[in-house]
């Protein structure tokens, strides 16, 4: 079976830069094609369901009482609430045209999506991006927005990797609670600059490499850091840094494949810093 056309409609979602082509045809093989002629409810409001939806081909909409509250086209993703929260579908969804999606069930998505920081940012990213434009439509829409933030917060804190974020400053302005094992709650790091977390000379050059402003390929991968471990904590009796290999990207306004363009309107909002642990330990004793 040729799958390239389902696998250039995966390409086309906000995560699969994080994904090599390979993965992506196995999550494409782990999931379940659907296919919906015009005017089919893919699901109700009301109904259970912990799986979501990615768009092969087609168009759908989201409806709540009647209300359309968005259209979503191909590449996009839909109905993920349900495997985080575990509670009946908030709202409708039917084709606007003959359309086929991918279906994706719980185990699947820890197994690909969960386990990876950087795709679990970029849905969360992709959800408040959602939140805030159907706001004046949505009922409750502020609540919709803090509840949905709450619930990614869940699965963030739920992978064993360091992921940080610093706004165009460096100041630290989010962190999850893996910060844990250096000692650190994550109120103890919010707001105070980088170069005090990070064991190490900071230099002009290593900063702009470490919070870098890039994307896509030319992102900082694979690179060993050190960062220090809290001295109020236990754990600085037996050491006070700890190494880890660090993976950053920089954020912007606007998709990755528009940094690059000239004359786009962009904003830098920070670096994202995912850092995972040695497979040797890298303890640095006092």
């Amino acid at each position: 079976m040729d799958i390239s056309k389902d696998l250039e409609a995966l390409k086309k979602t906000s995560f699969s830069n994080f994904f090599e082509e390979l993965e992506l045809e196995r999550i494409f093989n782990a999931g379940k094609q659907i296919f919906l002629k015009k005017g089919q409810v893919l699901f109700s409001e009301g109904s259970f369901q912990e799986t979501m939806y990615i768009i092969l081909a087609g168009k759908v909409e989201i409806y709540k009482k009647h209300k359309q509250i968005a259209v979503r086209g191909t590449g996009d993703f839909l109905g993920e609430m349900a495997l985080v929260e575990s509670k009946p579908r908030s709202a409708s969804v039917r084709a606007l045209a003959n359309t086929e999606v991918l279906e994706i069930e719980k185990d699947t998505f820890f197994k690909y999506f969960a386990s990876n920081p950087k795709v679990v940012w970029e849905i969360l990213k992709a959800v408040s991006a959602r939140n805030r434009d159907d706001l004046e439509i949505i009922e409750g829409g502020y609540q919709e927005i803090r509840n949905s933030r709450e619930k990614y917060r869940k699965v963030i804190d739920s992978v064993s990797d360091l992921i940080i974020q610093t706004d165009p400053d460096g100041k630290i302005n989010f962190a999850n609670k893996a910060v844990s094992f250096i000692g650190f709650d994550v109120f103890d790091l919010i707001g105070r600059d980088f170069n005090e977390f990070y064991d190490g000379d900071l230099s002009s050059s290593s900063r702009a490499h470490i919070l870098t402003r890039r994307v896509g390929p030319r992102t900082t991968s694979d690179l060993e850091v050190s960062f220090k471990v809290n001295e109020q904590s236990t754990l600085y009796d037996f050491c006070n840094s700890m190494s880890f290999m660090l993976t950053a990207t920089g954020m912007w306004s606007v998709p990755h494949e528009m940094v690059m363009k000239k004359g786009t309107n962009k904003e830098f909002q920070g670096t994202l810093l995912v850092a995972r642990k040695e497979k040797n330990g890298g303890y640095r004793m006092v």
